[in-house]
């Protein structure tokens, strides 16, 4: 999970991100509303929530925001309760009012839950193949048994399981990962995590593939029996058909 901080006070800003990494919510710092117009520029949409601190304001950029952001989720950051400025901060397009100091996980929990209800999930978990995938943070299961991945599997996971069925560009993937900021290459790194990812599902569901590259497109995550694999072999590019039962 990506989010915003919009903070222009460092201490808070610093203390607020160590909060969110604490609980692996990794966070783009920004400290003003023009570096804010920058990301907008590129795409909003690849980030789990936009979390708008101590400035000047605040509802008024709300406002703006919600005409850009589409669905991303729009969190105010309080230093005291204060109920008018919830009530105006929700009028204002606000999905949340959060008072300082707030528990991560919590933070963590509140944008999870919206998210799933962007997707149309009542439930936090859903069975994709022998894979139990889940929209509360936890790592996959097959049978009960953890398929346990590093961050940035995680979040790679997460992102494809958010768009099962759905091709997404390997920018988006990377973006939804490292953020707009980032401009360092990602073709070789997203790369080498999706074979990663496709060797851990398919060690833990006997040999289950869940992830196929489209050629020119991406990347889509969906059911065993509608993915191909797609590698090089000694004579050249070979499918990689799911295998069939002995029954079938």
């Amino acid at each position: 999970m990506r989010i915003i901080l919009l903070e222009p006070n460092t201490v808070i800003a610093e203390a607020v991100a160590a909060r969110c990494k604490s609980s692996q919510v990794d966070v783009d710092v920004l400290s003003s509303t023009e570096e804010l117009d920058v990301v907008q520029g590129k795409d909003l949409g690849h980030y789990s929530a936009i979390l708008i601190g101590s400035i000047d304001e605040p509802c008024a950029l709300i406002e703006n925001l919600r005409e850009g952001c589409g669905e991303t989720p729009i969190i105010l950051l309080s230093d005291v309760k204060n109920p008018q400025l919830a009530i105006q901060a929700f009028s204002a397009g606000a999905d949340d009012f959060v008072v300082k100091p707030f528990n991560a996980s919590e933070l963590k929990a509140r944008i999870l839950a919206r998210s799933r209800r962007l997707l149309g999930k009542a439930s936090t978990a859903f069975k994709l193949g022998k894979l139990t995938i889940f929209y509360d943070g936890r790592d996959p299961e097959v049978s009960g048994s953890r398929i346990k991945l590093s961050h940035r599997e995680h979040a790679i996971f997460s992102y494809l399981a958010q768009n099962v069925g759905r091709v997404v560009s390997k920018e988006s993937v990377y973006a939804a990962v490292y953020g707009s900021m980032d401009c360092e290459p990602f073709d070789k790194v997203i790369d080498v995590y999706i074979c990663k990812l496709r060797k851990k599902l398919a060690d833990a569901t006997g040999g289950q593939q869940f992830i196929e590259t489209v050629y020119c497109r991406g990347y889509k995550m969906d059911r065993p029996e509608n993915t191909v694999v797609q590698r090089l072999g000694g004579g050249g590019r070979k499918a990689l058909a799911p295998k069939k039962s002995a029954a079938a």
